[in-house]
């Protein structure tokens, strides 16, 4: 709260550090984001892989086509 109150002098301060204080929320929004969505293609990965070829080819998908369907969100 200190330094907070240190720099909030002036308007022109108070807005660089609103402007440089939502440029780090987006980032962390971001990087979450993408780590959220890094386990969902995990997710569908490891349960395409545990499938039989049957059940694959009922999906119209060949193992070789795993990870293309993980990446494109193929129904599971």
């Amino acid at each position: 709260m200190t330094s907070i109150t240190a720099i909030a002098g002036t308007a022109n301060a108070t807005a660089r550090f609103d402007a440089a204080f939502s440029a780090v929320i987006g980032f962390c929004a971001d990087f979450c984001g993408g780590a959220r969505q890094g386990r969902d293609i995990e997710t569908r990965y490891a349960a395409l892989a545990c499938k039989s070829t049957t059940d694959l080819a009922r999906l119209g998908l060949t193992r070789s086509e795993i990870a293309r369907a993980a990446l494109t969100g193929a129904r599971n």
